[in-house]
C-alpha cells in the first residue's frame, strides 16, 4: 500500500512540475507572438502603394535619356547622378524580394506558433522538447526582425534617393526630348 502511495505521489508532482513548464512555455510563445505583431506592424507603408508606378516613371525616365542623349562627352557630376539615378531604379526588385520575404516569413511562423501553442495546451508530442522547439522559434523570430531591420533601411534608402534624384533627371530627360522634338 505504501509503495502505491508513493508511486500516487511521484506522479503527482511529475504532472504538477509539467503544469508549471506548460505556462511557462505558453507565457514564452506570447512574449514571441508579441514580438512577432509589433514586426508586422513595421511593414505597412503607403508610398510601396505607389511603387509600380514609381519603377514605371523611373524606367521611362531612364530610356527617355537614353533615347534623347547624343552627347561625345558628359559632365561629371551628371554622369554620377545618373548612375546614381540607375542603381536606385534597380534596387526596386531586390527591395521589394526582401519585404515579401518578411511578410511571408511572418505569416509561416504566426502559424506555426499557432500550432505549437496548441500542441503544448493538448500536451501533444515530446514534451521534453517544447523548450528546444521554443528557442529554435525564437531564433526565427530574430532572424526575421533583423531581415526587416535591413529591409527597413533599404526602402529608406530607395525613397531617399528617390526623391533626391527623380525630380533632377526627370527635368533633364524632358529637355533632352524637347531639344529633340525642335530639331526635328
Amino acid at each position: 500500500m505504501k509503495k502505491w502511495f508513493f508511486v500516487f505521489v511521484g506522479m503527482l508532482m511529475l504532472w504538477s512540475c509539467a503544469d508549471l513548464q506548460r505556462e511557462q512555455h505558453l507565457e514564452k510563445i506570447a512574449q514571441i507572438q508579441k514580438k512577432l505583431h509589433a514586426l508586422e506592424n513595421t511593414l505597412p507603408d503607403q508610398r510601396l502603394n505607389d511603387i509600380s508606378t514609381i519603377k514605371v516613371n523611373t524606367m521611362q525616365t531612364e530610356l527617355r535619356i537614353k533615347q534623347n542623349l547624343h552627347l561625345d562627352t558628359i559632365d561629371l557630376e551628371l554622369a554620377k547622378k545618373l548612375d546614381a539615378y540607375k542603381l536606385m531604379r534597380k534596387s526596386i526588385k531586390p527591395m521589394m524580394q526582401q519585404l515579401m520575404k518578411v511578410r511571408d516569413g511572418i505569416k509561416e511562423e504566426k502559424e506555426v506558433l499557432k500550432h505549437l501553442k496548441q500542441d503544448i495546451q493538448d500536451g501533444r508530442g515530446a514534451r521534453q522538447r517544447y523548450a528546444e522547439y521554443i528557442r529554435f522559434e525564437r531564433q526565427k523570430v530574430q532572424q526575421l526582425s533583423q531581415l526587416n531591420a535591413d529591409c527597413l533601411r533599404a526602402k529608406e534608402k530607395f525613397f531617399s534617393e528617390y526623391q533626391r534624384l527623380y525630380p533632377s533627371v526627370e527635368a533633364f530627360s524632358q529637355i533632352l526630348l524637347q531639344k529633340k522634338q525642335r530639331n526635328s
